[in-house]
């Protein structure tokens, strides 16, 4: 008889601690609101699951998409570019030579995805020169046969490439990435941490955007 009533005494107690951690789990899921994607109990306690990370792993996503296709878009861009204009050199084979040397250091560049941060160093003097840099140990191999392909040219084509390149293309992602990151972090669904992450990358941006409009503005770089 006292056995069965420890038995009865033990199952009581799981019944009531079950029901308080069920209903603790519930509040606590209720006061999470959306947040909560799974909630289990086990003999380590009650595991609540948000949505965090299923929502981060999206936005992560997102932006590896849009930064993929700045990419493709730079190295279109890029591989259309001449150091030796065809209408005045013709289309020698030694001319379109120069030109796809030229614009090979700018190709792999375009697979770079740190742009916009070294552009906003230094209003991207730095950036450019050791573009330019890139672009003449490519080419002086040339100069024999075209003596105007200088160190000088080279920062021009450099420029030239920042101007009518990269410019418009960054300007295009980082405004996307602006829009994209307000408007996730207004979600319910998320904790306040990535809310804050979201922000600041949103800030970010917005920063990136100034440095780029203060350099399309360069006199310098236009001419």
């Amino acid at each position: 008889m006292e056995f069965a009533l420890k038995e009865i005494a033990i199952l009581l107690t799981c019944i009531f601690t079950g029901c308080f951690a069920v209903s603790f789990g519930y509040g606590l899921a209720t006061g999470l609101r959306h947040r909560v994607s799974e909630m289990s109990l086990s003999r380590s306690g009650m595991q609540i699951h948000t949505n965090d990370v299923q929502v981060w792993s999206k936005i992560v996503d997102k932006i590896e998409r849009i930064d993929s296709s700045t990419c493709k878009s730079i190295r279109k861009a890029t591989s259309g570019l001449t150091i030796l204009p065809t209408e005045q050199h013709g289309m020698s084979a030694e001319v379109m030579l120069v030109n796809r040397d030229a614009v090979a250091p700018l190709i792999y560049a375009a697979y770079e995805n740190h742009h916009t941060r070294e552009l906003a160093v230094d209003g991207g003097d730095l950036y450019i020169t050791d573009k330019a840099h890139d672009i003449f140990v490519a080419i002086r191999v040339w100069q024999k046969h075209f003596p105007e392909l200088t160190a000088d040219l080279a920062e021009t084509f450099a420029r030239q490439w920042v101007n009518k390149v990269l410019i418009p293309n960054l300007r295009k992602a980082c405004s996307e990435k602006v829009a994209f990151y307000g408007k996730e972090s207004e979600r319910s669904d998320i904790s306040k941490t990535i809310k804050n992450i979201l922000l600041r990358c949103r800030d970010k941006n917005l920063h990136y955007i100034t440095c780029i409009e203060n350099l399309a503005a360069n006199s310098e770089l236009r001419e």
